[in-house]
């Protein structure tokens, strides 16, 4: 570590957590630098990344970033998206952009390979590397890839170190390809012989993953936590680990570094492992076990979220009070104050200034008998979407406003909402494997919000009608109907 990566101002030692910005949405971390990224689109950074100037404390560096990934190493490449998902590459100091036709919403770089994630959740990558690839991009050859390919569709995450890449599917999946661990690649039920040139599936059911120095780490749904590969200066011992082993409970995330692990749990704490000096009131030199490093902290969107979801954010669209618990399953109080948001956004005008220009009254008494004890503005909004139609009551009297709603249920509001803002939303409903689930009455909604790209399937050609919708995912998806209306890039 160089002094000065700490972002003090100073070089001491510094051995309890302190803030360094506020208003934080991402952090990418090698060797020598941070690079930040606030919610209000700006990209920061101390230390030295490659070809910069070095500074000690943290220092703004341009403005409209949704997403910043650096190399491990001193020397490596820094990958970026803005707010308006163009895709740049840092050169000599300065970002380049790299043409692409789509808008991009996740990137990440390690080594000489790039990938980016677009908006329609494809995956695509390249190399710097003029002699040829060692399997860790996935093309299936070892050919030269010197400008972006196509990987793989309906990819929701990926992580990458130097000679490995792990994908997340929308389905949960794991895929990874690559060289595994000295030539040790795991496939999912054993260890063969590496490298694998095209990803292969590895486990169901996980939600996130990291890869430093070939070893692995995955997170599953049930918040357990898995590693497997390199073990060196762990806190499982220094053998090699030929197949996953569970290392911890209550974990939404991980973060990898050279010698170290940052571990999030459920209960909005922080854990820390590995080498003593990145380790919190470590004991040893090395195989720390995880420790309590953080608690009472805030809790963040998952990461194939992250960048439309502080889009989301940016663009007020989603009230401070909903900045958090973002895997939470959004209600129908809370999705109306969303799709009036929208709509106030987007015309930028109050919700009864939108009525008013549409001749539409709001009712001054509600017939919902079980909302009085919400708040002034979720009653509020909850009646000028009655009134607007992008929802109804459960009966006559009920409204039932913390009511999880499901993912068939949000595309007819998020319909609704696109209609409401003038959008024509006639389409036909698309061919599902599981079709036979969604509700006659749902069907020309799901048909529009597939069509125009702002809700997808879950993988497998399925739609999961009645699968609950994340408060993340009602955030990016409004995101999308706001974009649409106001023809925002």
């Amino acid at each position: 570590m160089i002094k000065g990566l700490l972002g003090t101002g100073g070089t001491d030692y510094i051995s309890e957590p302190i803030q360094l910005l506020g208003d934080v949405k991402s952090v990418s971390v090698n060797r020598y630098a941070v690079m930040a990224v606030k919610k209000d689109g700006t990209l920061w950074y101390w230390g030295k990344p490659a070809n910069m100037k070095k500074v000690t404390e943290p220092t703004k560096l341009m403005d409209n970033v949704a997403m910043v990934s650096m190399d491990e190493y001193y020397s490596g490449p820094v990958l970026m998206c803005t707010v308006d998902g163009s895709l740049y590459l840092m050169d000599a100091q300065e970002f380049k952009q790299i043409p692409y036709d789509k808008k991009v919403k996740f990137v990440v770089t390690n080594g000489t390979d790039h990938f980016f994630i677009d908006e329609n959740s494809e995956l695509w990558g390249w190399s710097d590397n003029k002699t040829g690839t060692d399997g860790s991009l996935g093309v299936g050859h070892t050919h030269p890839v010197l400008e972006p390919v196509k990987i793989m569709e309906d990819v929701q995450f990926v992580a990458c170190d130097n000679t490995n890449t792990m994908i997340i599917r929308k389905d949960s999946t794991l895929w990874m390809c690559g060289k595994g661990d000295d030539g040790k690649f795991y496939d999912g039920t054993k260890e063969i012989e590496g490298p694998v040139l095209s990803p292969i599936k590895i486990m169901d059911n996980v939600m996130h993953v990291a890869a430093q120095n070939n070893h692995f780490f995955a997170v599953k749904k049930d918040n357990t936590l898995w590693a497997w590969g390199n073990n060196d200066n762990q806190s499982l011992g220094n053998q090699h680990l030929s197949a996953p082993v569970k290392w911890a409970d209550k974990v939404t995330s991980i973060t990898v570094g050279n010698q170290h692990k940052v571990v999030a749990k459920t209960d909005n704490t922080v854990w820390t492992a590995g080498r003593k000096d990145g380790v919190y009131k470590a004991t040893q030199s090395t195989q720390n076990e995880l420790r309590q490093t953080a608690i009472n902290l805030i809790d963040s969107p998952s990461s194939w979220a992250l960048a439309e979801v502080r889009e989301a954010e940016y663009r007020k669209l989603v009230p401070i009070a909903m900045q958090s618990e973002y895997t939470k399953i959004v209600n129908r109080s809370e999705f109306c104050t969303l799709a009036i948001t929208c709509i106030e956004q987007a015309h930028e005008m109050t919700i009864e200034e939108f009525l008013t220009s549409k001749g539409i009254e709001v009712p001054t008494s509600t017939p919902f008998t079980d909302i009085s004890s919400l708040s002034e503005r979720a009653r509020k909004d909850i009646m000028a979407a009655y009134a607007l139609q992008i929802v109804a009551g459960t009966s006559a009297t009920t409204f039932d406003p913390y009511k999880p709603i499901t993912r068939e249920q949000a595309a007819k509001m998020l319909t609704s909402t696109a209609s409401t803002l003038g959008e024509k939303t006639d389409a036909t409903t698309p061919t599902f494997a599981d079709g036979d689930k969604i509700a006659t009455w749902a069907k020309p909604f799901i048909g529009y919000v597939v069509d125009a790209q702002i809700m997808g399937g879950v993988g497998n050609n399925r739609f999961d009608a009645k699968g609950g919708y994340q408060r993340q995912q009602a955030y990016l998806t409004v995101l999308r109907v706001y974009k649409i209306v106001t023809g925002i890039e």
